[in-house]
């Protein structure tokens, strides 16, 4: 068995606690700062596609998500460990909001896959249903930062 898969483990555990009670700060504070961040999608249709360099872009992308939706509910519910890498299921419920205006909750799956080097995240690739997601998040924007 590989020692540092129970490192790995707890370290996603403890990323996942934390980005459901939405402290941010924590959540950064397990990652370095070359973390790289990639949504997995068509840039020119999904709002949240492209690559985040760094935790100050991954920030930037987690504030603007923030400033669109509630997090009503955010839990992961598989976690598979293997040596250096790590899958998990998550299950979400969102409120699309935005010009002030509080629209209809829904749900979304995700799916993350992890890439650890010695019990520390050092990529993560998440996948979505993209249309669902542009459907409730609006367009995206010609100058985003990850285009």
């Amino acid at each position: 068995m590989d020692t540092k898969q129970p490192d790995v483990r707890a370290a996603i555990t403890a990323l996942y606690r934390d980005y459901e009670s939405r402290q941010l700060g924590k959540v950064l504070d397990g990652l370095p700062e070359d973390f790289c961040f990639e949504w997995a999608s068509d840039p020119a249709t999904a709002r949240y596609a492209g690559i985040c360099h760094g935790k100050a872009e991954l920030l930037a992308q987690l504030n603007d998500i923030g400033d669109n939706f509630n997090f009503d509910e955010y839990r992961a519910v598989n976690i598979l460990v293997d040596g250096n890498r790590a899958a998990a299921e998550l299950e979400l419920k969102l409120t699309p909001i935005g010009n002030g205006v509080t629209r209809r909750q829904f749900s979304a799956r995700i799916a993350h896959f992890w890439e650890f080097k010695d019990g520390v995240p050092i990529h993560l690739v998440e996948y979505m249903d993209t249309a669902l997601i542009a459907s409730e998040s609006g367009p995206r924007s010609a100058a985003h930062p990850n285009a």
